[in-house]
């Protein structure tokens, strides 16, 4: 009788578990790689993302929030990657760094991608969208706040540590 009731309460206890699990913790059980797209997909941006820190990187630390976001500013739907670098102060649009390779040799332009898909919080954030006239580089505050938000309550914690330059 006493194994009965425990084999009932264990089910029970289960059943709550499934039904409590959120949909985002699915998604990131079905796709281990979360919000990656796929293992390729995650080892490709972060090779970027060393690259990017080893070059760029101020501190010997640096933690990079990637979440995966649908930006209703944008008429689009489908989802994008951001990432928030705290110790670069800056938002990096994660989803389009794919390193570069010509004749088995990477020529990347790491440069040219920090120049292109980062948005620096210091300089390139103006209070309202208003204030964004006709930049094409400058974001809104709420925006940025909105992103930040995202990358630190959903997002993936990479932390890359800065070897010599």
């Amino acid at each position: 009788m006493v194994s009965r009731i425990r084999r009932i309460e264990m089910a029970a206890a289960v059943l709550v578990a499934i039904l409590v699990t959120s949909p985002l913790t699915q998604a990131r059980r079905q796709n281990a790689y979360y919000p990656f797209a796929s293992k390729n997909d995650y080892r490709s941006k972060i090779h970027v993302l060393r690259r990017l820190v080893r070059r760029y990187g101020r501190k010997p630390v640096n933690r990079i929030y990637v979440a995966k976001l649908v930006d209703p500013e944008n008429n689009s739907s489908s989802p994008f990657l951001y990432g928030y670098w705290p110790e670069d102060h800056s938002i990096w649009l994660v989803g389009n760094l794919e390193p570069l390779f010509e004749n088995g040799r990477e020529v990347t332009d790491h440069a040219w991608l920090k120049y292109k898909m980062r948005t620096d919080l210091r300089k390139d954030v103006v209070p309202t969208v208003e204030d964004i006239g006709g930049s094409s580089y400058l974001v809104d505050r709420p925006w940025t706040q909105r992103i930040i938000h995202a990358c630190l309550t959903r997002g993936h914690k990479i932390t890359v540590y800065r070897t010599r330059r």
